[in-house]
């Protein structure tokens, strides 16, 4: 274990987050979770046809990611 190793949160299949400061408030989920072979873990982000995929890291820093809103229930 790194000295400077910081516990990133979990995050699992599902979750949603909002890019920080998107006027569009595009909503991505989280598809997939896994380890690159550099030991980084890392998240595949989708949204309708788009992916993306980010750092567990950059997921949790707020300057570049928040946490979407949950979805409405319906009755």
């Amino acid at each position: 274990m790194s000295l400077f190793a910081r516990k990133l949160p979990p995050v699992q299949v599902g979750d949603r987050f909002v890019k920080a400061g998107d006027p569009t408030g595009k909503v991505w989920e989280v598809s997939r979770v896994w380890t690159t072979v550099d030991g980084v873990p890392h998240a595949r982000l989708v949204n309708r046809n788009e992916t993306l995929m980010a750092a567990l890291g950059t997921l949790a820093d707020p300057d570049f990611f928040v946490p979407a809103p949950l979805p409405p229930v319906e009755d």
